[in-house]
């Protein structure tokens, strides 16, 4: 049985959500809190799967209250909050929150779509409290890719990194770029599910608290080195002829922008020139395309369980056997400078 903690000074939407899991059999509402210092409180009593945590309250806001519970009880948080804004989605993923979404509407309470959506999140998130940690270390090790060597004498050849993430991976994703340096010597491009409205924001605050310059990708613009280039919400990006393409097109595996055709046309330019870096997300986008860059001798890095906030889109790519290494997010930096400073 799954134990949900309801934060929020609202009870009308205390009740409808009451309501909502009474009628699943897996789902509990273990408690409620209408406030931030209701909450901490009821995290240590109670020790719920998921807290789905309101922020504009009273006597302590939900993202004091998140910080403080990541602080004293770790616990996966739901931030859900009317108006919620990109500069709102960052502070609440930046307060330890494993997901942040806006508040829905009583009549979307009442669409078998937004229900099932929502119910799968609620459901993801909190397993993510259940999982057990698998092995942390140096991850799991592929033999080399043909045309790789395993000592540290020739220097690197890659010449791209091309990343995926969604639901958990703004803060993954910032911790990666954090920790990289401003010169440093490839482009990278990512793309990242996010709702609309909110990647103009995303991006400002990537560039703003890391040392590279990151920009929403434009058509046909020419990929620099040391700079990040974002997909925009609701189009394709790919790669074509060592440029950016932004491309329509029809959903793959229900997701647009998709991992899997960054992850794909970058095989197809680059071959083993490429690192491909899969993070936290729900579902299976990426997988394919990691496994499009290793057939074609490039290499994936894949974030591990215990640090993903849902091991959906990692899991995928490491059944189909597409994970060169399978890392703890802290770690995925540093496998980065070493690769591209030799090609190991």
């Amino acid at each position: 049985m799954i134990q949900i903690l309801i934060v929020d000074d609202s009870a009308l939407l205390r009740s409808i959500l009451k309501n909502l899991f009474q009628n699943e059999s897996d789902l509990l509402l273990a408690g409620e809190a209408t406030h931030g210092q209701g909450a901490l409180f009821a995290a240590k009593e109670i020790s719920p799967d998921l807290i789905i945590m309101d922020i504009d309250m009273p006597v302590m806001d939900g993202l004091e209250a998140t910080r403080r519970i990541m602080q004293e009880a770790p616990t996966p948080v739901l931030v859900m909050a009317n108006g919620l804004t990109p500069e709102g989605i960052r502070a609440a993923i930046g307060a330890g929150a494993a997901d942040a979404m806006a508040k829905p509407s009583i009549d979307q309470f009442n669409e078998p779509l937004f229900l099932a959506e929502f119910l799968a999140r609620v459901r993801t998130l909190a397993r993510k409290r259940r999982s057990v940690p698998a092995s942390s270390g140096a991850g799991n090790q592929r033999a080399p890719a043909s045309g790789q060597t395993s000592g540290t004498d020739q220097r690197s050849s890659y010449q791209l990194v091309v990343m995926g993430s969604s639901t958990g991976g703004p803060a993954a994703v910032k911790t990666i770029l954090a920790r990289l340096p401003a010169d440093f010597p490839l482009g990278i491009i990512l793309v990242q599910h996010m709702e609309s409205g909110f990647m103009e924001g995303f991006v400002r605050w990537l560039d703003e608290t890391t040392p590279l310059s990151v920009r929403i990708a434009r058509h046909r613009e020419v990929i620099q080195p040391g700079s990040v280039h974002i997909s925009p919400t609701d189009i394709h990006l790919k790669i074509r002829w060592n440029r950016l393409s932004l491309e329509n097109g029809p959903r793959v595996l229900n997701q647009k922008p998709s991992v899997d055709l960054l992850f794909e046309s970058a095989a197809a330019e680059y071959r083993e020139r490429v690192i491909g870096v899969l993070l936290t997300g729900m579902g299976r986008d990426g997988a394919q395309g990691c496994l499009s860059i290793v057939g074609k001798g490039g290499i994936t890095i894949v974030q591990d369980q215990p640090t993903s906030a849902i091991y959906g889109m990692p899991r995928a790519a490491v059944e189909l056997d597409a994970a060169t290494k399978v890392l703890p997010l802290e770690e995925i930096a540093p496998e980065l400078m070493r690769r591209v400073k030799y090609r190991v």
